[in-house]
Protein backbone atom coordinates (compact mmCIF):
# COMPACT_ATOMS: atom_id res chain seq x y z
CA UNK A 1 0.00 0.00 0.00
CA UNK A 2 1.16 3.74 -0.84
CA UNK A 3 2.61 5.69 1.39
CA UNK A 4 -0.37 8.26 1.20
CA UNK A 5 -2.94 5.46 2.08
CA UNK A 6 -0.81 4.68 4.71
CA UNK A 7 -0.75 8.23 6.04
CA UNK A 8 -4.99 8.69 5.73
CA UNK A 9 -5.56 5.45 7.59
CA UNK A 10 -3.25 6.47 10.53
CA UNK A 11 -5.36 9.60 11.36
CA UNK A 12 -8.54 8.65 11.09
CA UNK A 13 -11.27 6.39 12.60
CA UNK A 14 -14.66 5.31 11.20
CA UNK A 15 -18.00 5.97 12.96
CA UNK A 16 -20.99 3.61 11.36
CA UNK A 17 -24.05 3.97 12.82
CA UNK A 18 -26.63 1.64 14.19
CA UNK A 19 -29.92 2.85 13.75
CA UNK A 20 -33.35 1.01 12.84
CA UNK A 21 -36.37 3.07 12.56
CA UNK A 22 -40.12 1.25 12.49
CA UNK A 23 -41.96 2.75 9.25
CA UNK A 24 -45.28 0.73 9.77
CA UNK A 25 -45.68 -0.57 6.44
CA UNK A 26 -46.86 -3.50 5.58
CA UNK A 27 -47.57 -5.11 2.14
CA UNK A 28 -50.80 -4.59 0.52
CA UNK A 29 -52.66 -7.67 0.00
CA UNK A 30 -55.49 -8.68 -2.97
CA UNK A 31 -58.03 -8.80 0.15
CA UNK A 32 -57.09 -5.35 1.27
CA UNK A 33 -58.69 -4.45 -2.29
CA UNK A 34 -62.21 -3.49 -2.66
CA UNK A 35 -62.63 -4.10 -6.41
CA UNK A 36 -65.52 -3.46 -9.12
CA UNK A 37 -67.20 -6.03 -10.13
CA UNK A 38 -65.13 -7.42 -13.32
CA UNK A 39 -62.08 -6.26 -12.07
CA UNK A 40 -58.96 -8.27 -12.09
CA UNK A 41 -55.52 -7.67 -10.41
CA UNK A 42 -52.34 -8.07 -12.63
CA UNK A 43 -50.22 -11.35 -11.73
CA UNK A 44 -47.44 -10.96 -9.44
CA UNK A 45 -44.74 -11.06 -11.75
CA UNK A 46 -45.96 -8.56 -13.90
CA UNK A 47 -46.50 -5.97 -11.10
CA UNK A 48 -46.42 -6.02 -7.36
CA UNK A 49 -49.05 -4.53 -4.75
CA UNK A 50 -47.66 -1.46 -2.53
CA UNK A 51 -48.40 -1.00 0.63
CA UNK A 52 -50.33 0.16 3.89
CA UNK A 53 -49.80 2.23 6.88
CA UNK A 54 -51.26 0.98 10.35
CA UNK A 55 -50.52 4.03 12.24
CA UNK A 56 -50.08 7.88 11.13
CA UNK A 57 -46.74 8.65 9.58
CA UNK A 58 -46.57 12.31 11.12
CA UNK A 59 -46.53 10.09 14.47
CA UNK A 60 -42.75 8.95 13.21
CA UNK A 61 -41.57 11.76 11.82
CA UNK A 62 -39.25 12.39 14.59
CA UNK A 63 -37.07 9.27 14.56
CA UNK A 64 -36.57 10.61 10.81
CA UNK A 65 -35.27 13.81 12.02
CA UNK A 66 -32.92 11.72 14.58
CA UNK A 67 -31.43 9.96 12.11
CA UNK A 68 -30.76 12.79 9.83
CA UNK A 69 -28.94 14.62 13.06
CA UNK A 70 -26.54 11.63 13.48
CA UNK A 71 -25.40 11.67 10.18
CA UNK A 72 -24.88 15.34 10.28
CA UNK A 73 -23.00 15.02 13.52
CA UNK A 74 -20.98 12.27 11.68
CA UNK A 75 -20.64 14.30 8.68
CA UNK A 76 -19.64 17.79 9.66
CA UNK A 77 -16.24 17.13 10.41
CA UNK A 78 -16.13 13.38 8.05
CA UNK A 79 -16.72 12.11 5.04
CA UNK A 80 -18.63 8.43 3.59
CA UNK A 81 -16.41 5.46 3.88
CA UNK A 82 -16.75 1.64 3.99
CA UNK A 83 -20.52 2.01 5.16
CA UNK A 84 -19.78 4.35 8.09
CA UNK A 85 -18.12 8.08 8.14
CA UNK A 86 -13.73 8.50 8.60
CA UNK A 87 -13.55 11.41 11.05
CA UNK A 88 -10.18 12.80 12.27
CA UNK A 89 -9.35 10.99 14.99
CA UNK A 90 -9.17 13.56 17.54
CA UNK A 91 -12.78 14.52 16.24
CA UNK A 92 -14.15 11.40 17.66
CA UNK A 93 -14.74 12.14 21.27
CA UNK A 94 -16.95 15.36 19.97
CA UNK A 95 -18.74 12.89 17.87
CA UNK A 96 -19.43 9.81 20.36
CA UNK A 97 -20.77 12.53 22.97
CA UNK A 98 -23.25 14.28 20.50
CA UNK A 99 -24.49 10.43 19.01
CA UNK A 100 -25.09 9.85 23.15
CA UNK A 101 -27.23 12.62 23.61
CA UNK A 102 -28.73 12.42 20.41
CA UNK A 103 -29.62 8.42 21.70
CA UNK A 104 -31.42 9.40 24.53
CA UNK A 105 -33.39 11.45 22.91
CA UNK A 106 -34.34 8.56 20.87
CA UNK A 107 -35.45 6.35 23.01
CA UNK A 108 -37.05 9.10 24.98
CA UNK A 109 -39.35 9.50 21.44
CA UNK A 110 -39.60 5.68 21.16
CA UNK A 111 -41.37 5.23 24.87
CA UNK A 112 -43.42 8.07 23.98
CA UNK A 113 -44.40 6.01 21.32
CA UNK A 114 -45.14 3.14 22.65
CA UNK A 115 -46.98 4.62 25.58
CA UNK A 116 -50.00 5.59 22.91
CA UNK A 117 -49.27 3.09 20.41
CA UNK A 118 -53.11 1.19 20.91
CA UNK A 119 -54.68 4.84 20.70
CA UNK A 120 -52.75 5.93 17.88
CA UNK A 121 -53.36 2.68 15.87
CA UNK A 122 -57.10 2.81 16.56
CA UNK A 123 -57.31 6.75 15.69
CA UNK A 124 -55.85 5.39 12.09
CA UNK A 125 -58.61 3.17 11.71
CA UNK A 126 -61.11 5.32 12.17
CA UNK A 127 -59.70 8.22 10.58
CA UNK A 128 -59.72 5.47 6.95
CA UNK A 129 -63.03 2.95 8.27
CA UNK A 130 -63.67 1.84 5.06
CA UNK A 131 -60.44 -0.39 5.15
CA UNK A 132 -60.57 -0.89 8.75
CA UNK A 133 -60.01 -4.51 8.83
CA UNK A 134 -56.88 -4.20 6.54
CA UNK A 135 -55.33 -2.35 8.96
CA UNK A 136 -55.95 -4.07 11.58
CA UNK A 137 -54.98 -7.26 10.22
CA UNK A 138 -51.20 -5.67 9.95
CA UNK A 139 -51.32 -4.17 13.14
CA UNK A 140 -48.01 -5.19 14.95
CA UNK A 141 -48.28 -6.32 19.00
CA UNK A 142 -46.00 -3.12 21.03
CA UNK A 143 -43.19 -5.16 22.13
CA UNK A 144 -42.52 -5.89 18.05
CA UNK A 145 -42.12 -2.20 17.57
CA UNK A 146 -40.43 -1.45 20.38
CA UNK A 147 -37.74 -4.55 19.35
CA UNK A 148 -37.49 -2.33 15.96
CA UNK A 149 -36.42 0.80 16.94
CA UNK A 150 -33.04 0.70 17.64
CA UNK A 151 -30.41 3.82 17.96
CA UNK A 152 -26.66 2.98 18.08
CA UNK A 153 -22.99 3.31 16.25
CA UNK A 154 -19.76 1.53 16.39
CA UNK A 155 -16.02 2.99 16.31
CA UNK A 156 -13.43 1.31 14.72
CA UNK A 157 -9.89 1.50 13.02
CA UNK A 158 -9.18 0.42 9.65
CA UNK A 159 -5.40 -0.49 9.21
CA UNK A 160 -3.66 -2.27 6.14
CA UNK A 161 -2.68 -5.42 6.96
CA UNK A 162 1.22 -6.53 8.05
CA UNK A 163 1.44 -9.92 7.42
CA UNK A 164 0.11 -13.37 6.72
CA UNK A 165 -0.47 -13.86 10.62
CA UNK A 166 -2.45 -11.16 11.12
CA UNK A 167 -4.89 -11.59 7.80
CA UNK A 168 -4.07 -14.96 6.26
CA UNK A 169 -5.94 -14.86 3.69
CA UNK A 170 -5.43 -11.18 2.28
CA UNK A 171 -4.02 -10.82 -0.83
CA UNK A 172 -2.05 -8.30 -2.81
CA UNK A 173 -5.85 -7.74 -4.68
CA UNK A 174 -7.49 -7.27 -1.42
CA UNK A 175 -4.91 -4.85 -0.16
CA UNK A 176 -5.22 -2.53 -3.44
CA UNK A 177 -8.67 -2.05 -2.94
CA UNK A 178 -8.35 -0.66 0.39
CA UNK A 179 -6.00 1.30 -1.22
CA UNK A 180 -8.37 2.52 -3.99
CA UNK A 181 -10.91 3.24 -1.83
CA UNK A 182 -8.57 5.09 0.64
CA UNK A 183 -7.37 7.65 -2.10
CA UNK A 184 -10.74 8.11 -3.23
CA UNK A 185 -12.11 9.86 0.00
CA UNK A 186 -11.09 13.26 -1.09
CA UNK A 187 -13.57 12.36 -4.20
CA UNK A 188 -16.35 11.50 -1.65
CA UNK A 189 -15.58 14.51 0.46
CA UNK A 190 -15.86 17.44 -2.87
CA UNK A 191 -19.04 15.56 -3.97
CA UNK A 192 -20.05 16.12 -0.23
CA UNK A 193 -19.65 19.15 -0.60
CA UNK A 194 -20.14 20.33 -3.86
CA UNK A 195 -24.33 18.67 -3.17
CA UNK A 196 -24.19 20.96 0.34
CA UNK A 197 -23.20 24.08 -1.51
CA UNK A 198 -26.13 23.16 -4.12
CA UNK A 199 -28.47 22.82 -2.04
CA UNK A 200 -27.77 26.38 -0.57
CA UNK A 201 -27.53 27.86 -3.68
CA UNK A 202 -31.18 27.09 -4.52
CA UNK A 203 -32.48 27.58 -1.23
CA UNK A 204 -31.08 30.66 -0.25
CA UNK A 205 -29.67 32.22 -3.83
CA UNK A 206 -31.93 31.70 -6.93
CA UNK A 207 -34.17 34.30 -7.48
CA UNK A 208 -33.18 36.47 -4.36
CA UNK A 209 -30.78 39.69 -4.18
CA UNK A 210 -30.02 39.35 -0.36
CA UNK A 211 -29.27 36.65 1.90
CA UNK A 212 -28.74 36.07 5.84
CA UNK A 213 -26.36 35.25 8.39
CA UNK A 214 -28.06 31.57 7.98
CA UNK A 215 -26.21 31.33 4.62
CA UNK A 216 -23.18 32.22 6.20
CA UNK A 217 -23.25 29.07 8.56
CA UNK A 218 -23.62 27.07 6.11
CA UNK A 219 -20.33 28.47 4.56
CA UNK A 220 -18.51 27.97 7.47
CA UNK A 221 -19.79 24.44 8.06
CA UNK A 222 -18.62 23.97 4.92
CA UNK A 223 -14.93 25.13 5.43
CA UNK A 224 -14.80 23.19 8.45
CA UNK A 225 -15.30 20.22 6.95
CA UNK A 226 -12.50 20.88 3.90
CA UNK A 227 -9.99 22.25 7.15
CA UNK A 228 -10.80 18.94 9.00
CA UNK A 229 -9.68 16.76 6.26
CA UNK A 230 -7.18 18.73 4.73
CA UNK A 231 -4.74 15.93 5.06
CA UNK A 232 -6.82 13.38 2.17
CA UNK A 233 -5.99 16.15 -0.64
CA UNK A 234 -3.64 18.95 -0.77
CA UNK A 235 -6.33 20.72 -2.82
CA UNK A 236 -8.63 21.43 0.40
CA UNK A 237 -6.41 24.23 2.11
CA UNK A 238 -6.62 27.09 -0.85
CA UNK A 239 -10.20 26.64 -1.08
CA UNK A 240 -10.35 26.49 2.55
CA UNK A 241 -8.52 29.75 2.37
CA UNK A 242 -10.74 31.32 -0.84
CA UNK A 243 -13.97 30.42 1.69
CA UNK A 244 -12.06 32.61 4.24
CA UNK A 245 -11.15 35.52 2.32
CA UNK A 246 -14.51 35.96 1.20
CA UNK A 247 -16.40 35.63 4.61
CA UNK A 248 -13.36 37.84 6.25
CA UNK A 249 -14.66 40.59 3.62
CA UNK A 250 -18.08 40.86 5.01
CA UNK A 251 -19.41 42.97 6.54
CA UNK A 252 -19.91 41.96 10.63
CA UNK A 253 -23.72 42.07 10.19
CA UNK A 254 -26.46 40.97 7.37
CA UNK A 255 -28.30 40.93 5.50
CA UNK A 256 -26.02 40.96 2.58
CA UNK A 257 -27.07 42.16 -0.63
CA UNK A 258 -25.13 44.04 -3.76
CA UNK A 259 -21.54 43.23 -3.78
CA UNK A 260 -21.43 40.90 -0.70
CA UNK A 261 -24.62 38.70 -2.07
CA UNK A 262 -22.32 38.36 -5.69
CA UNK A 263 -19.29 37.39 -3.80
CA UNK A 264 -21.66 34.85 -1.64
CA UNK A 265 -23.41 33.70 -4.75
CA UNK A 266 -19.57 33.50 -6.34
CA UNK A 267 -18.32 31.39 -3.73
CA UNK A 268 -21.12 28.91 -4.04
CA UNK A 269 -20.75 28.68 -7.34
CA UNK A 270 -17.38 27.51 -7.01
CA UNK A 271 -18.35 24.83 -4.35
CA UNK A 272 -21.44 23.02 -5.98
CA UNK A 273 -19.08 21.51 -8.81
CA UNK A 274 -16.52 19.20 -7.47
CA UNK A 275 -14.45 20.14 -10.96
CA UNK A 276 -14.08 23.50 -9.79
CA UNK A 277 -13.01 22.40 -6.42
CA UNK A 278 -10.07 20.33 -7.59
CA UNK A 279 -9.26 23.10 -10.31
CA UNK A 280 -9.14 25.84 -7.77
CA UNK A 281 -7.15 23.90 -5.78
CA UNK A 282 -4.79 22.98 -8.03
CA UNK A 283 -4.48 26.54 -8.73
CA UNK A 284 -6.08 26.06 -12.07
CA UNK A 285 -8.97 28.36 -11.58
CA UNK A 286 -9.61 31.78 -10.39
CA UNK A 287 -12.84 32.43 -8.67
CA UNK A 288 -13.44 35.75 -10.67
CA UNK A 289 -13.75 33.65 -14.23
CA UNK A 290 -16.84 31.94 -12.73
CA UNK A 291 -19.30 34.59 -13.86
CA UNK A 292 -17.07 36.97 -15.72
CA UNK A 293 -15.93 34.70 -18.35
CA UNK A 294 -19.50 35.36 -20.70
CA UNK A 295 -18.83 38.97 -20.20
CA UNK A 296 -15.48 38.75 -21.24
CA UNK A 297 -15.96 36.76 -24.47
CA UNK A 298 -18.80 39.26 -25.52
CA UNK A 299 -16.38 42.07 -25.22
CA UNK A 300 -14.26 40.33 -27.06
CA UNK A 301 -16.61 39.50 -30.13
CA UNK A 302 -17.62 43.61 -29.93
CA UNK A 303 -14.19 44.55 -30.29
CA UNK A 304 -13.69 42.04 -33.57
CA UNK A 305 -16.80 43.05 -34.91
CA UNK A 306 -15.64 46.72 -34.72
CA UNK A 307 -12.20 46.07 -36.02
CA UNK A 308 -13.68 44.03 -38.90
CA UNK A 309 -16.09 47.12 -39.90
CA UNK A 310 -12.82 49.26 -40.06
CA UNK A 311 -10.92 47.22 -42.05
CA UNK A 312 -13.41 46.48 -44.75
CA UNK A 313 -14.45 50.25 -45.05
CA UNK A 314 -11.21 52.07 -44.42
CA UNK A 315 -13.19 55.46 -46.62
CA UNK A 316 -15.10 55.58 -43.23
CA UNK A 317 -11.89 57.19 -41.25
CA UNK A 318 -10.37 59.30 -44.38
CA UNK A 319 -11.72 62.55 -44.58
CA UNK A 320 -11.82 64.62 -48.04
CA UNK A 321 -9.36 66.92 -46.60
CA UNK A 322 -7.08 64.03 -45.85
CA UNK A 323 -6.89 62.80 -48.98
CA UNK A 324 -5.88 66.03 -50.68
CA UNK A 325 -3.29 66.80 -47.82
CA UNK A 326 -1.70 63.39 -49.04
CA UNK A 327 -1.80 64.10 -52.21
CA UNK A 328 -0.30 67.71 -51.84
CA UNK A 329 2.58 66.37 -49.83
CA UNK A 330 3.34 63.51 -52.55
CA UNK A 331 4.01 66.50 -54.69
CA UNK A 332 5.76 68.65 -52.55
CA UNK A 333 8.28 65.01 -52.17
CA UNK A 334 8.03 64.60 -55.48
CA UNK A 335 9.46 68.45 -56.85
CA UNK A 336 12.01 67.65 -53.66
CA UNK A 337 13.22 65.10 -55.33
CA UNK A 338 14.29 66.92 -58.23
CA UNK A 339 16.41 69.79 -56.77
CA UNK A 340 18.89 71.61 -58.63
CA UNK A 341 22.43 70.55 -57.52
CA UNK A 342 21.52 68.48 -54.99
CA UNK A 343 22.56 65.01 -56.34
CA UNK A 344 26.86 67.19 -57.46
CA UNK A 345 26.55 68.00 -53.34
CA UNK A 346 26.28 64.20 -52.47
CA UNK A 347 28.51 63.16 -54.83
CA UNK A 348 31.88 65.31 -53.32
CA UNK A 349 30.44 65.26 -49.78
CA UNK A 350 32.61 63.21 -47.46
CA UNK A 351 31.11 62.41 -44.53
CA UNK A 352 34.29 61.27 -42.46
CA UNK A 353 35.49 64.82 -42.48
CA UNK A 354 33.10 67.98 -41.44
CA UNK A 355 33.48 71.11 -43.03
CA UNK A 356 34.27 73.00 -39.94
CA UNK A 357 37.19 70.41 -39.36
CA UNK A 358 38.88 72.46 -41.60
CA UNK A 359 37.82 75.68 -40.18
CA UNK A 360 40.25 78.32 -39.38
CA UNK A 361 40.74 79.08 -35.72
CA UNK A 362 38.71 81.70 -34.48
CA UNK A 363 40.03 84.75 -32.86
CA UNK A 364 38.76 87.27 -30.78
CA UNK A 365 38.55 89.83 -33.38
CA UNK A 366 36.92 87.51 -36.28
CA UNK A 367 32.89 87.33 -36.62
CA UNK A 368 30.83 83.86 -36.81
CA UNK A 369 29.80 85.48 -39.38
CA UNK A 370 33.18 85.68 -41.01
CA UNK A 371 33.96 82.43 -40.10
CA UNK A 372 31.08 80.74 -41.55
CA UNK A 373 31.56 81.98 -44.94
CA UNK A 374 34.94 81.44 -45.07
CA UNK A 375 34.30 77.50 -44.45
CA UNK A 376 31.34 77.29 -47.57
CA UNK A 377 33.94 79.25 -49.56
CA UNK A 378 36.35 76.25 -48.98
CA UNK A 379 34.29 73.87 -50.31
CA UNK A 380 33.40 75.53 -54.39
CA UNK A 381 30.66 73.06 -54.77
CA UNK A 382 28.44 74.18 -52.04
CA UNK A 383 28.20 77.76 -53.50
CA UNK A 384 26.07 76.48 -56.71
CA UNK A 385 24.30 73.95 -54.26
CA UNK A 386 23.43 76.86 -51.35
CA UNK A 387 22.71 78.93 -54.68
CA UNK A 388 20.01 76.76 -55.80
CA UNK A 389 18.41 76.04 -52.34
CA UNK A 390 18.10 79.80 -51.87
CA UNK A 391 16.44 80.06 -54.75
CA UNK A 392 13.98 77.22 -54.52
CA UNK A 393 12.73 78.99 -51.24
CA UNK A 394 12.41 82.09 -52.83
CA UNK A 395 9.92 80.83 -55.06
CA UNK A 396 8.03 78.71 -52.54
CA UNK A 397 7.64 81.51 -50.80
CA UNK A 398 5.83 83.69 -53.35
CA UNK A 399 3.82 80.88 -54.03
CA UNK A 400 2.72 80.88 -50.43
CA UNK A 401 2.28 84.63 -50.35
CA UNK A 402 -0.28 84.28 -53.42
CA UNK A 403 -2.32 81.76 -51.54
CA UNK A 404 -2.61 83.92 -48.20
CA UNK A 405 -6.83 84.80 -47.66
CA UNK A 406 -7.39 88.81 -47.86
CA UNK A 407 -7.60 90.05 -44.58
CA UNK A 408 -10.24 92.90 -43.25
CA UNK A 409 -8.85 96.55 -43.44
CA UNK A 410 -8.40 96.49 -39.42
CA UNK A 411 -6.05 93.89 -39.72
CA UNK A 412 -2.41 94.59 -40.39
CA UNK A 413 0.34 91.56 -40.58
CA UNK A 414 3.60 91.25 -42.03
CA UNK A 415 3.77 89.51 -45.13
CA UNK A 416 4.88 85.41 -44.41
CA UNK A 417 7.49 85.41 -47.57
CA UNK A 418 9.43 88.49 -46.59
CA UNK A 419 9.76 87.42 -42.57
CA UNK A 420 10.60 83.64 -44.08
CA UNK A 421 13.42 85.11 -46.38
CA UNK A 422 14.78 87.41 -43.98
CA UNK A 423 14.75 84.60 -41.29
CA UNK A 424 16.25 81.43 -43.18
CA UNK A 425 19.00 80.22 -41.55
CA UNK A 426 21.83 81.11 -43.99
Amino acid sequence: MSHKAEMILDQIDVVKLDINLWTSSKKLRPEDLVLADGSKLPPEDLAYLGTKKTIDPDKLKEFNRIKKEAERICLQSGTRFLGGFANPRDEIPRITQELDDLSKTFYEARDQLLATYHEDTEEWVARHAEFGDAIRRAIEPVESVASKLRFDYVVFRVTVPQSDAVLPNATPAAVDSLQRRTNSMSDQLFHEIAQEASQLIDRSFVGKDTVTGRSLNAFRRMRDKLDSLGFLDHRCMPVVDKIDVVLNALPKQGPYNGVAFNSLFTLGLLLSDPDKIKRHGSGLLQMESILVSDTVAAVETDEEDFDSEMIDSPSAVTTVDEEATVADTSAVDAEDDHLPGFDDFLSNYNPVQDVFDVAPSVDAGISLDNVAQDVLNLIPESNSFMASVKETVQVAAEIASTSIPVQSKDETETPVAEEVVEDFWF
